[in-house]
C-alpha cells in the first residue's frame, strides 16, 4: 500500500488535532513529582511531572496559576488536572494544567468535582435563583467563628462602612467533623431572624480546612434560605460549594462586608452631590418665579389699583342710576294692565259656567247610555243561555239516552271496541260500568 510523502509539521498538526479532539484528553487528573520547574518574567510556569517510569512536559499559563494555593516547587507531589496537547514548534507531548493541588487531597478533589456537578444539573448554581442583595440593610446577620481573624476583619469593616447596620452574630465551628451541622442550624436561625442579608464567612485555609463548606446538607440549607447569602470564605482562589450556590460571593471576609453593606463616604458624597443638585434647581425655580413676580407686579391692578377702583366705583354709580330711572316703570305698566286683569276675569268666569253646563249634560247621557247597554247585555246572555241548554249533551240524556265511552273517549262507532271490552255508559243520574258481550252493525252501516 503506498503512502504519500508529508512534512513533520504536517505530522505535528495532525497528532496535535487527533489528541485535542479525544475527550478522554480532556480535563484528566495525573498525579505525580514536579521536576525542572521554571518561572519565568511572563509569569507562566514550565515544569515536568514525573514517577518511576515516565516523565511528561507541563505547562500552566498565568491565567492558571494566579489560582494555586501553595508554592510550587521541584519534588512537589501533586495532582493536576489539564488537557493533553502537542506543542508543534518542538514536536513533543504536553499538558496544558488548569488546576493543581497538592496529593494526598485526590480523593477530596474528585468528591468535590462530582458534588459540583451533581448540584449544578440540579440547578442550585443557577443564577435566576440568586435573590438581590439589600442596598440598605437594617439587620445583617454574621455566621463565622468566634475570635477569629474573619471575625474582627468583618466586624472592623462593617462598622467603617456602615455604622447604621445591625449585627447579629451566630457562631459556629468554621472547620472540622461538626463545622458543617453547626453552620447549617446557625444559617437556619439567623433565617428566621428578620435579617435582611447574611455574611457566611471564614478566613484562609487548605482543601481540608475548608471542606466543611463543600458539604451538601449545606449547599441545599443554603439554596432553602428565604434571606440573601453572601459569601467569603477563604482567599481569591478558592472557592466552595457554598461559594457557588450563595446569592453572591466575596473573594475573602471582608470583601464580603463591603458586599454587604455601602460606604458611607460614598453615599455622604452621592447625597452631596444630590443636594447640590437640588439647590441647583430650587435656585433656578425661584428665579424663574420672581422674574414671573416681576412681571405681574408691572400690571396696573397691582401698580396703581386705586385706578381699578376709581373706574369700577364709575361704572357702579352709572349703572345705579340708570337702575333708578326704571323704578317708575312697573307702577305705568300695572295701571295699563288692570282694565285687562278686569277683563280677563269676566272671561274666565263665563267659560267656566260653560263648561260645567257641559259635563252636567254629558255625565246624564253617559248613565242613560250604560244602563241601556247594560240591559242589552243581559237580554243576549239569557238567549245564549237558553240556547246552549237546549244543545246540551244533558239535555239529550233526560229524554232516555246514554254516552258510552272508552279509555275518556266517546264512542261513536261499533268498530272502536271489542267484545269483551270494559266500557263507561253515563245516564242522566250517574255512570255505569258495562262489558261488551256482543256487536253489531245498523243496517245504515251495512248499507255504507
Amino acid at each position: 500500500m503506498s503512502r504519500r510523502v508529508v512534512p513533520v509539521s504536517t505530522l505535528v498538526h495532525y497528532l496535535k488535532e487527533a489528541m485535542e479532539g479525544d475527550p478522554v484528553l480532556h480535563g484528566v487528573l495525573v498525579e505525580g513529582e514536579v521536576s525542572n520547574l521554571r518561572k519565568p518574567y511572563s509569569g507562566h510556569w514550565y515544569f515536568s511531572l514525573k514517577d518511576d517510569h515516565a516523565s511528561i512536559s507541563c505547562v500552566m499559563f498565568r491565567s492558571a496559576n494566579a489560582r494555586v494555593s501553595f508554592p510550587l516547587k521541584n519534588g512537589d507531589q501533586v495532582i493536576l488536572r489539564g488537557d493533553v496537547s502537542v506543542y508543534e514548534a518542538g514536536g513533543s507531548m504536553q499538558i496544558i494544567a488548569s488546576s493543581l493541588q497538592p496529593s494526598g487531597i485526590g480523593d477530596l478533589y474528585l468528591q468535590l468535582e462530582a458534588l459540583k456537578k451533581k448540584l449544578s444539573a440540579e440547578g442550585l448554581f443557577a443564577e435566576e435563583h440568586k435573590k438581590k442583595i439589600p442596598v440598605f440593610p437594617d439587620r445583617l446577620g454574621l455566621i463565622t467563628g468566634n475570635n477569629t481573624a474573619a471575625r474582627e476583619d468583618v466586624l472592623i469593616t462593617l462598622k467603617r462602612r456602615w455604622p447604621l447596620v445591625e449585627i447579629h452574630e451566630y457562631p459556629c465551628a468554621v472547620q472540622g467533623k461538626e463545622a458543617a451541622p453547626q453552620i447549617i442550624a446557625s444559617l437556619k436561625k439567623a433565617d428566621m431572624d428578620g435579617n435582611d442579608v447574611l455574611l457566611l464567612v471564614r478566613g484562609g485555609g487548605s482543601l481540608e480546612d475548608l471542606w466543611c463548606f463543600n458539604d451538601e446538607a449545606l449547599a441545599r440549607t443554603i439554596y432553602d434560605c428565604r434571606t440573601p447569602i453572601i459569601t467569603g470564605v477563604g482567599h481569591e482562589i478558592d472557592f466552595t460549594i457554598a461559594d457557588y450556590v450563595a446569592d453572591l460571593r466575596a473573594n475573602t471576609p471582608t470583601g464580603a462586608a463591603e458586599a454587604a453593606v455601602p460606604d458611607k463616604m460614598e453615599v455622604e458624597q452621592q447625597l452631596g452631590v444630590i443636594r447640590k443638585r437640588m439647590i441647583s434647581l430650587m435656585q433656578s425655580q425661584l428665579n424663574e418665579k420672581r422674574i414671573h413676580l416681576d412681571h405681574l407686579a408691572g400690571r396696573p391692578v397691582l401698580s396703581q389699583p386705586e385706578k381699578m377702583v376709581e373706574s369700577q366705583h364709575m361704572q357702579l354709580k352709572y349703572l345705579k342710576e340708570k337702575l333708578m330711572t326704571f323704578t317708575a316703570v312697573p307702577m305705568r305698566k300695572q295701571e295699563s294692565l288692570s282694565p285687562l286683569k278686569r277683563s280677563l276675569v269676566l272671561l274666565a268666569k263665563g267659560k267656566i259656567s260653560s263648561t260645567r253646563n257641559i259635563l252636567t249634560q254629558n255625565e246624564e247621557g253617559l248613565v242613560r247610555n250604560t244602563r241601556q247597554s247594560i240591559l242589552d247585555t243581559r237580554k243576549k246572555l239569557q238567549k245564549n243561555e237558553a240556547l246552549l241548554d237546549a244543545y246540551s249533551p244533558l239535555k239529550v240524556l233526560s229524554r232516555g239516552y246514554a254516552v258510552a265511552s272508552l279509555n275518556g273517549h266517546t264512542i261513536d262507532s261499533v268498530t272502536q271496541v271489542e267484545i269483551g271490552s270494559d266500557i263507561d255508559v253515563r245516564l242522566q243520574d250517574g255512570r255505569l260500568s258495562a262489558r261488551v258481550l256482543d256487536k253489531g252493525e245498523t243496517p245504515c252501516r251495512k248499507q255504507k
